[in-house]
Protein backbone atom coordinates (compact mmCIF):
# COMPACT_ATOMS: atom_id res chain seq x y z
CA UNK A 1 0.00 0.00 0.00
CA UNK A 2 2.84 2.37 0.87
CA UNK A 3 4.51 1.86 -2.52
CA UNK A 4 1.31 2.46 -4.47
CA UNK A 5 0.53 5.59 -2.48
CA UNK A 6 4.09 6.84 -2.94
CA UNK A 7 3.89 6.25 -6.72
CA UNK A 8 0.57 8.11 -6.85
CA UNK A 9 2.01 11.09 -4.97
CA UNK A 10 5.08 11.10 -7.23
CA UNK A 11 2.92 10.90 -10.37
CA UNK A 12 0.78 13.78 -9.11
CA UNK A 13 3.91 15.80 -8.36
CA UNK A 14 5.23 15.21 -11.88
CA UNK A 15 1.86 16.16 -13.33
CA UNK A 16 1.81 19.41 -11.34
CA UNK A 17 5.40 20.16 -12.37
CA UNK A 18 4.44 19.77 -16.02
CA UNK A 19 1.61 22.27 -15.53
CA UNK A 20 3.75 24.81 -13.65
CA UNK A 21 7.06 24.57 -15.51
CA UNK A 22 6.89 25.06 -19.28
CA UNK A 23 10.21 23.21 -19.74
CA UNK A 24 8.77 20.00 -18.27
CA UNK A 25 6.53 18.22 -20.74
CA UNK A 26 4.59 14.98 -20.53
CA UNK A 27 2.02 13.60 -22.96
CA UNK A 28 -0.73 12.57 -20.54
CA UNK A 29 -1.54 11.69 -16.96
CA UNK A 30 -0.72 8.07 -17.82
CA UNK A 31 2.75 9.20 -18.81
CA UNK A 32 3.14 10.76 -15.36
CA UNK A 33 2.45 7.35 -13.83
CA UNK A 34 5.02 5.71 -16.14
CA UNK A 35 7.55 8.43 -15.26
CA UNK A 36 6.91 7.82 -11.54
CA UNK A 37 7.44 4.09 -11.97
CA UNK A 38 10.62 4.42 -14.06
CA UNK A 39 11.98 7.10 -11.69
CA UNK A 40 11.32 4.87 -8.67
CA UNK A 41 12.85 1.78 -10.27
CA UNK A 42 15.96 3.73 -11.28
CA UNK A 43 16.16 5.21 -7.81
CA UNK A 44 15.87 1.75 -6.25
CA UNK A 45 18.56 0.15 -8.43
CA UNK A 46 20.97 3.06 -8.99
CA UNK A 47 20.33 5.50 -6.15
CA UNK A 48 22.49 3.54 -3.74
CA UNK A 49 25.44 3.88 -6.15
CA UNK A 50 25.31 7.67 -5.94
CA UNK A 51 25.03 7.44 -2.15
CA UNK A 52 28.18 5.28 -2.08
CA UNK A 53 30.09 7.64 -4.36
CA UNK A 54 29.14 10.66 -2.23
CA UNK A 55 29.70 9.00 1.13
CA UNK A 56 33.37 9.94 1.54
CA UNK A 57 32.91 13.55 0.35
CA UNK A 58 29.98 13.80 2.77
CA UNK A 59 32.19 12.67 5.62
CA UNK A 60 34.86 15.16 4.56
CA UNK A 61 32.30 17.97 4.86
CA UNK A 62 31.48 16.74 8.38
CA UNK A 63 28.14 15.39 7.18
CA UNK A 64 26.89 18.62 5.62
CA UNK A 65 26.68 17.02 2.18
CA UNK A 66 24.24 14.41 3.53
CA UNK A 67 21.57 17.12 3.47
CA UNK A 68 22.07 17.50 -0.29
CA UNK A 69 22.55 13.86 -1.33
CA UNK A 70 18.80 13.14 -1.77
CA UNK A 71 18.54 16.19 -4.04
CA UNK A 72 21.58 15.08 -6.07
CA UNK A 73 20.23 11.53 -6.37
CA UNK A 74 16.80 12.79 -7.47
CA UNK A 75 18.34 15.16 -10.02
CA UNK A 76 20.41 12.37 -11.59
CA UNK A 77 17.49 9.91 -11.60
CA UNK A 78 15.19 12.53 -13.11
CA UNK A 79 17.76 13.25 -15.83
CA UNK A 80 18.06 9.50 -16.55
CA UNK A 81 14.28 9.15 -16.66
CA UNK A 82 14.15 12.02 -19.16
CA UNK A 83 16.71 10.27 -21.35
CA UNK A 84 14.94 6.90 -21.19
CA UNK A 85 11.35 8.00 -21.91
CA UNK A 86 10.36 9.69 -25.15
CA UNK A 87 7.05 10.99 -23.73
CA UNK A 88 8.79 12.90 -20.92
CA UNK A 89 11.04 15.88 -21.60
CA UNK A 90 12.87 18.39 -19.46
CA UNK A 91 14.38 21.07 -21.69
CA UNK A 92 16.51 23.12 -19.32
CA UNK A 93 18.88 22.52 -16.45
CA UNK A 94 16.94 24.99 -14.33
CA UNK A 95 13.73 23.03 -14.79
CA UNK A 96 15.59 19.82 -13.92
CA UNK A 97 16.95 21.33 -10.71
CA UNK A 98 13.60 22.86 -9.69
CA UNK A 99 11.86 19.55 -10.41
CA UNK A 100 14.46 17.66 -8.35
CA UNK A 101 14.02 20.10 -5.45
CA UNK A 102 10.23 19.72 -5.52
CA UNK A 103 10.43 15.91 -5.74
CA UNK A 104 12.95 15.85 -2.88
CA UNK A 105 10.68 17.99 -0.70
CA UNK A 106 7.59 15.92 -1.53
CA UNK A 107 9.47 12.67 -0.83
CA UNK A 108 10.76 14.14 2.43
CA UNK A 109 7.27 15.15 3.52
CA UNK A 110 5.86 11.77 2.50
CA UNK A 111 8.55 9.83 4.34
CA UNK A 112 8.53 12.14 7.39
CA UNK A 113 5.01 11.00 8.18
CA UNK A 114 6.14 7.37 7.97
CA UNK A 115 9.19 8.03 10.17
CA UNK A 116 7.02 9.83 12.71
CA UNK A 117 4.68 6.86 12.87
CA UNK A 118 7.55 4.43 13.35
CA UNK A 119 9.06 6.65 16.06
CA UNK A 120 5.71 6.70 17.88
CA UNK A 121 5.57 2.90 17.77
CA UNK A 122 2.63 2.49 15.42
CA UNK A 123 2.32 -0.97 13.92
CA UNK A 124 3.30 -1.31 10.28
CA UNK A 125 0.54 -0.10 7.98
CA UNK A 126 -1.34 2.00 10.52
CA UNK A 127 0.73 5.12 9.77
CA UNK A 128 -1.79 6.10 7.10
CA UNK A 129 -4.56 6.49 9.66
CA UNK A 130 -5.13 10.13 10.66
CA UNK A 131 -4.40 11.10 14.25
CA UNK A 132 -8.00 12.02 15.04
CA UNK A 133 -9.39 8.53 14.38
Amino acid sequence: MHVILHLAVLALTILVLSWVLPSVRIRSAGTAVVVAIVFSVLNFFLGWLIWVVLFVPALMTLGLLFFFVPFIVNAVMLWLTDKLLANFEIDSTGALLVSAIVITLVNGAFNAHLLRAVALGHPQGSYLQPDWI
